[in-house]
């Protein structure tokens, strides 16, 4: 429940600022209500700028056991991201509404003028980081490389038929990333899904899907899945979260 505290804040924020509008609308004085607005946002605005600048960092225990926490981890943060943005805007649309009818009623025209610039200038910055990340995450994905190796018949470690799939991961980004950040596989047959397994080496064997991969440098994933027939191909697809990028996407004989 806690990682919803920050949006259920913001809605009780964003409740509030609506009764006040509504309670305060025949005001005489609009101006006043509108610089009260104007600095919430304001404050909001600059707080939002921190935390998506500097967002907190996950410094718990890593391997493949705490992906959970730290994904629970990064939902949080992302909430007190979208949280803070919601309550400035809620601020904002509010200094907006009582500084246009100061303007109305020619009261200090400019400073109210200057109340909704300065209300909406942090959301023309978050617009900029918005469109600057879509088409930084979009250069990211498209840097990366897969490609498949091999593709062997194996036995997994209940004796089953098994598939292990070779996978070259090329790193073109300009950051350390790891395989598991970065692409979303999925091996299937005759249309159906098939899903991981072990071998009874491979436990053994190093994670190198969490392991971080230097810019311009490669490494190589082993992955395993239980196979419906050992006789027929696996299609294999790996792609960007969310599928906007596709890496591999085709059927492949098992030697």
């Amino acid at each position: 429940m806690i990682l919803f505290f920050p949006y259920a804040l913001a809605l009780i924020i964003v409740i509030l600022t609506v009764i006040q509008v509504i309670v305060f609308r025949k005001n005489r004085k609009p101006g006043k209500i509108a610089k009260k607005f104007a600095i919430l946002a304001i404050v909001f605005g600059t707080l939002h700028l921190i935390c998506d600048f500097f967002p907190f960092d996950y410094n718990g225990p890593d391997g493949i056991d705490y992906i959970g926490q730290a994904v629970a981890f990064g939902f949080f943060v992302n909430a007190i991201i979208y949280s803070t943005l919601i309550v400035y805007l809620n601020f904002a649309i509010a200094a907006t509404i009582y500084a246009v009818k100061a303007i109305k009623k020619n009261e200090k025209r400019r400073q109210n003028i200057l109340f909704i610039i300065f209300s909406w200038i942090f959301a023309l910055v978050v617009a900029g980081i918005l469109v600057t990340n879509v088409i930084f995450d979009k250069v990211q994905k498209k840097s990366i490389k897969v490609e498949v190796k091999e593709v062997y018949s194996v036995t997994d470690y209940e004796g089953d038929p098994a598939v292990m799939v070779v996978l070259d991961f090329y790193n073109g980004t300009r950051s350390e990333v790891s395989y598991l950040s970065m692409v979303y596989g999925e091996v299937s047959q005759d249309g159906r899904e098939i899903y991981g397994t072990v071998t009874a080496d491979s436990y053994m064997e190093p994670d190198y899907e969490i392991e971080p991969v230097s810019p311009g440098s490669s490494i190589e994933i082993r992955k395993y899945y239980k196979l419906k027939d050992p006789s027929k191909p696996v299609k294999i697809m790996c792609s960007s979260y969310g599928g906007d990028v596709v890496y591999v996407d085709g059927e492949y004989e098992i030697s």
